[in-house]
């Protein structure tokens, strides 16, 4: 119960640091890993260009805690205990991990591509199966923390989040890759 409890409170200020990017300045830039790909032609400190959607979804009524089930988080250490809806944020469902202390998964939904981008200038265009992604990673105490904003509409993203204790932004960005390709699936088309 201690663990959900710092969770529930550690999760909201990780998450605001990430969209909001006022935590301590880390060296370096993040990451893309394996599945996503960087947009040359796109500047690394906003998204200029309109997103790209490959096949627009409609998030309408979709419940945020069946975007990522326990099936799908065995890839980074499976769920403890049940999802945490609205959280880290209003919209999108917490799933702990086993893998690690306070290790966390998270999805939902989020406003658009380029607002989350103007949020997050230190984060990278990548594409995920023909979307706009904008790949955010911070490493905070212990835990890299990266997020993805995925277009799925011009007025919505599909927000997915990883953080990991002791991992680095390429093996976080990796494994999120991974999380974000099988929730965006799981949406209907518009």
């Amino acid at each position: 119960m201690i663990a959900v409890r710092r969770c529930v409170l550690v999760l909201p200020m990780l998450l605001l640091c990430a969209v909001t990017g006022c935590a301590a300045r880390v060296p370096g830039e993040p990451i893309p890993a394996a599945g996503f790909h960087e947009n040359p032609a796109q500047p690394r400190s906003t998204a200029t260009a309109p997103a790209r959607i490959a096949v627009p979804r409609n998030p309408d009524g979709f419940d945020p805690c069946g975007l990522l089930t326990p099936a799908d988080l065995a890839v980074v250490g499976g769920p403890v205990g049940p999802p945490h809806p609205d959280n880290p944020i209003t919209g999108a469902c917490a799933h702990l991990l086993a893998s690690g202390p306070e290790n966390t998964a998270a999805a939902g939904f989020y406003e658009s591509y380029e607002i989350a981008a103007s949020r997050q200038p230190r984060g990278v265009p990548v594409d995920v199966e023909g979307h706009s992604t904008w790949l955010y990673c911070e490493l905070v105490d212990t835990h890299q923390t990266c997020t993805a904003a995925t277009a799925i509409r011009s007025d919505r993203s599909l927000l997915t989040m990883l953080s990991m204790q002791g991992a680095s932004a390429a093996d976080t960005s990796d494994q999120l890759f991974q999380l974000t390709t099988t929730a965006l699936h799981k949406l209907p088309p518009a």
